[in-house]
């Protein structure tokens, strides 16, 4: 067997024999040697490398999308009961075509609470007017609280619902027309005309950011049908995202640079796809990285499938008995989700979503298959995402749980509990509060995540700390890592709108934590940042200078850590 050296030469068979015993017993022995006698394959760089490929898997995907297009409107004045010898003493009330709307417990709650009143004029109307807020506040901008001759018959107050339904929703003559309307909207004819439906349909047509969409409401007085007509412009079908950074970490290449080809609405459907591809720049020949990833996701009415596929490589050099051989990493990734909404209001929007996480590596030492370290894991995902605008702040959060399963051909891995067993829960958290100081705009942006885990779980899903994407003022290798933890990252943000540009200043903490705590150096680090981010025309930029406040003490890490980012978009 021969065996491929990063330097130049061929062994001859003493030496072959020589060496294969060296590795023979060198791999036997890794899992008992110290960290130091190996730290090219530091398990902490493999959690910080999977962090790294989440984390660029994140920035590509769409954020939750949020339209509004009517703010609350304003509760009426109730009214109680009235001294006028000429009102209406009311012991029942009954609502005509009730069975047609799902909101019809809320508006018996408020019918209930007039049962028992003597009402006048006044009262009367405000009570009709309070069913109807309630209507418009669910979403029934079309529907109308009526009411009839005779709505008053021995104590019994009758008032009649009138549905608003749907005729048809079309393009408008102005509209472009590439894109199915019947797959973003939920409602069909003959449906309640629904606000928060019609919003949910906008969020899907304008998911991509090329596309911008309006629509009017054309409603029929006589018998409140309606028609809405879409205003739909797209700019392009296709983008281009651009970047260059310096967030990668040092045993494969600290800079990194990746480009990224989206289509917008390929079929139509307002879906969306994009292939991805990155890369360590140092240039050189004993370490380096690269992955490429590609998505597909689509849109139906209430429902966003998804798939996200990746696969890449990291490589270094290990030096056995004064000769290098390289060890390297093979990766591959499937995300497959199911997203659908569960509420929406006037303010806020909840969606749930499962799906599964197939991933595999594989391990090699001068192209020696290290089998103890293969890792084929698959596991089913349940969670929850939130966002909720106030007059204060914007808030956002999220729950997903993660629990190993053996769909797909997947094995125990070395470490990890059994598929029953190894479970997982994440929580993230974010507020933006703007505020005013001497006439200048700010923004306090807290951002919150959590780990919890009683298993045994495998390296990459470790939670890791210390980086750009976690806490601060540390360099991307120099982190803490353990099967739970958690960090809180605070910003506040300076707005300068004449420059188009923010400065900001942040302090950040996390702690991770281990079974007994025994193969931890430390479990808290603390940092602080300071940046200045903004754009110029297709070109952004953030900056920073970052300082470790507090950290374990045998931690390595630079002093000062200087960071950039640089991206471009076409």
């Amino acid at each position: 067997m021969k065996l491929r050296k990063v330097t130049e030469g061929v062994l001859n068979d003493h030496n072959n024999k020589q060496i294969i015993t060296i590795l023979f017993y060198f791999l036997i022995s890794m899992p008992f040697l110290p960290l130091a006698a190996y730290a090219v394959i530091n398990p902490t760089q493999t959690v910080i490398l999977e962090k790294q490929q989440s984390d660029l898997k994140k920035n590509l995907m769409p954020s939750l999308k949020f339209v509004s297009i009517d703010r609350q409107p304003i509760a009426p004045e109730q009214a109680g009961s009235s001294d006028d010898s000429l009102c209406l003493v009311i012991k029942q009330v009954k609502l005509i075509n009730i069975d047609a709307f799902p909101n019809a417990g809320r508006l018996i709650q408020w019918a209930k609470q007039a049962q028992g009143n003597c009402l006048d004029e006044k009262g009367l109307s405000s009570l009709r007017d309070t069913l109807q807020w309630q209507l418009v506040v669910d979403g029934y901008i079309t529907s109308h609280v009526t009411f009839t001759e005779d709505s008053y018959v021995d104590g019994t107050l009758f008032l009649t619902l009138i549905p608003g339904r749907l005729v048809s929703i079309e393009h408008h003559e102005d509209s472009q027309g590439y894109a199915q309307l019947n797959t973003v909207f939920s409602d069909r004819q003959g449906d309640l005309v629904n606000l928060r439906n019609l919003e949910q349909g906008l969020d899907n047509l304008q998911r991509l950011p090329s596309v911008n969409a309006t629509m009017d409401v054309v409603l029929n007085s006589e018998d409140l049908s309606s028609q809405i007509m879409v205003t739909r412009q797209q700019s392009r079908f296709w983008r281009m995202d651009a970047f260059l950074d310096d967030a990668g970490h040092h045993g494969v290449g600290r800079y990194r640079a990746g480009a990224t080809l989206f289509l917008d609405n390929p079929l139509s459907l307002s879906d969306l796809a994009y292939f991805s591809a990155s890369r360590e720049l140092d240039n050189h020949h004993d370490k380096g990285s690269y992955n490429f990833g590609l998505h597909y996701s689509i849109p139906f009415g209430y429902w966003l499938l998804s798939m996200v596929a990746s696969q890449g490589a990291y490589y270094q050099s290990l030096l056995v008995a004064n000769t290098a051989y390289k060890y390297h990493t093979y990766w591959r990734s499937l995300d497959m989700q199911i997203q659908w909404l569960l509420m929406r209001g006037y303010n806020y929007k909840t969606v749930g979503y499962t799906g599964a996480l197939i991933r595999k590596s594989n391990r090699f030492l001068a192209d020696i298959e290290l089998e103890v370290q293969r890792s084929d894991t698959v596991d089913w995902q349940l969670g929850l995402q939130h966002l909720h605008y106030t007059r204060w702040a914007t808030i956002s959060g999220g729950i997903n749980y993660q629990q190993g399963t053996q769909w797909f051909g997947a094995r125990e891995s070395p470490g990890r509990d059994s598929f029953s067993t190894a479970r997982l829960i994440n929580l993230t958290a974010s507020l933006n509060i703007p505020f005013v100081l001497g006439g200048q705009h700010f923004q306090y942006q807290p951002t919150f995540s959590q780990q919890y885990t009683r298993s045994a779980v495998t390296m990459q899903d470790k939670f890791s700390i210390g980086g750009r994407n976690s806490v601060r003022g540390f360099t991307t290798g120099s982190g803490l890592v353990g099967p739970q933890g958690w960090f809180l990252k605070n910003d506040i943000t300076w707005i300068n709108p004449r420059l188009a540009n923010q400065l900001y200043v942040g302090i950040d903490y996390g702690e991770v934590s281990e079974k007994g705590g025994q193969f931890l150096l430390g479990n808290r680090l603390v940092g602080g940042v300071l940046g200045i981010r903004g754009s110029y025309h297709n070109f952004g930029y953030d900056f920073t200078i970052g300082l470790p406040l507090d950290k374990p003490r045998g931690l390595k890490t630079d002093p000062v850590v200087f960071g950039f980012m640089m991206n471009w978009k076409y």
